[in-house]
């Protein structure tokens, strides 16, 4: 009886003139942000390789000069599009493509495509995540909002009631027959999706992108499931057809709308970020006085020139076998490292406070878990962002030791910075490549939002049969 009922309601759906022509719509806003999103990846991809590999020619064609004067001329690390950014850019256009790599300074992520974006394209622009995310629940809306209170109105409610059907599997039909009409545009959005992959990346990429788009489609059909069970309840529940398009409407503009602006302005007042001057004058202070203000710059270089005074057996810093200003170099930078570590951990760790902030207010709109789940899978999320920088701050202090070392092991202090190397040095540092997290490592952080999608998704869908069960007025 429940195939029979969802053959019914796929039928009527699919000869709905309102399906038909959201879907149309809908399905060419798919396939064309999809075509964007792939020429915009390709594009993207390409133009970073190129700039990466540029720099490194830069880099081992600078000519001669002083290994530590080369550390501060420096070489750029940038960040490699992911394959599913075509599907959901998440933060890429606002988190920086690059990372300047030089000595003592561990530099944030510069040049975010926003910052060169007309007003119109930071108004928004048409992403496939963006038309899954806010126009598939509007298009569920229109599908099912009188699927119960149209029958209603119309007596064939009753009818079908009189013969003995239980309501619940009245209910399961729909939901079978509603999902099925979906299929109708999910189906071949998802096979262009796969297609688009597969001639924007290598088929190493491609095999490893496939399970996390996988786990994105499974996100998205409970997302679907939610409002598809909101939306039943709903109609159930509702006098008439217009009220519960109302209603619907209403949820719709505060869950995937008002909802999320609010967390985000809740999320930045509770957790606020300080200013950029603030941020560097504490660095600054760190510099001069030592992480824990109790360890100046002048103690340190003493405690330096003592210690390899005494490793060494000699009276001063002069007769030194090896360069006491390279080693101070390089131990300026080991602590300039810790201080980094702390005072931008911290910087993440008000990020991550703001986004746990935010994950709370999925309890109350679905859109958030479905949005965070699709960033995270997608790769471009701010724990992704995050591990980028990560892996270049570790080449940075990597790059900058090896060329302190050369300096301070193959001339002597009394050389001051007149040793000059030239291309085999240059050639010899490492080469930055990164290597992005696997799944496995981006689920851990968004269990909460699988979870929230779930209750989501088979609450709604239980709600409607609960409310199908106490429909009365026919």
């Amino acid at each position: 009886m429940i195939y029979r009922i969802a053959q019914k309601e796929f039928l009527e759906i699919r000869r709905d003139m309102r399906f038909r022509w959201t879907a149309l719509i809908v399905f060419t806003l798919l396939l064309v942000s999809l075509g964007l999103g792939w020429k915009n990846y390709s594009d993207i991809q390409r133009d970073r390789s190129a700039a990466q590999a540029d720099s490194r020619k830069t880099w081992e064609n600078q000519g001669e000069r002083n290994p530590h004067s080369a550390a501060h001329f420096g070489v750029v690390a940038f960040k490699p599009k992911k394959p599913l950014s075509l599907v959901d850019p998440g933060l890429d256009n606002y988190s920086g493509t690059s990372i300047w790599v030089e000595a003592h300074y561990q530099n944030p992520a510069r040049h975010r495509p926003t910052e060169d974006a007309t007003a119109l394209q930071r108004f928004g622009e048409l992403t496939a995540a963006g038309v899954l995310q806010l126009l598939l629940p509007l298009l569920i809306v229109f599908l099912v909002f009188d699927s119960f209170a149209g029958e209603r109105n119309s007596g064939t409610l009753r009818q079908v009631l009189s013969i003995g059907l239980k309501r619940s599997t009245l209910v399961f039909g729909k939901i079978l027959g509603t999902t099925a009409a979906l299929f109708l545009l999910l189906v071949p959005a998802t096979v262009i999706g796969v297609l688009a992959l597969a001639l924007a990346s290598s088929n190493e990429a491609l095999l490893s992108s496939l399970p996390r788009f996988l786990i994105m489609c499974v996100g998205y059909l409970l997302y679907f499931g939610a409002f598809i069970g909101i939306s039943l309840t709903v109609s159930a529940a509702a006098s008439t057809t217009r009220l519960a398009l109302i209603f619907l409407l209403g949820f719709w503009v505060f869950a995937c709308l008002a909802i999320p602006r609010l967390a985000n302005d809740v999320a930045l007042n509770a957790h606020p970020m300080p200013s950029n001057k603030q941020f560097w004058d504490q660095v600054y202070e760190d510099m001069k006085e030592g992480v824990d203000g109790h360890d100046p710059s002048h103690v340190r270089t003493k405690q330096l020139e003592e210690r390899l005074l005494k490793q060494y057996g000699v009276a001063k810093k002069e007769d030194l076998p090896v360069n006491f200003n390279a080693l101070m170099l390089q131990a300026g930078e080991e602590h300039s490292n810790l201080l980094y570590a702390k005072r931008f951990g911290e910087i993440w760790e008000i990020y991550f406070s703001q986004e746990r902030t935010q994950e709370y207010f999925g309890l109350v709109s679905p859109f958030l878990p479905v949005r965070s789940l699709s960033m995270a899978v997608a790769g471009t999320d701010l724990r992704h962002q995050e591990h980028f920088s990560l892996e270049v701050e570790k080449y940075r202090r990597e790059f900058v030791k090896m060329l302190n070392l050369d300096f301070a092991y193959n001339s002597k202090t009394s050389d001051e910075y007149n040793y000059f190397v030239g291309e085999e040095v240059w050639k010899k540092s490492p080469k930055f490549q990164y290597v992005s997290p696997d799944l496995n490592w981006s689920l851990q952080f968004e269990i909460w939002n699988l979870v929230l999608l779930a209750i989501w998704c088979f609450g709604a869908l239980g709600l409607s049969v609960f409310a199908a069960n106490r429909m009365r007025g026919f």
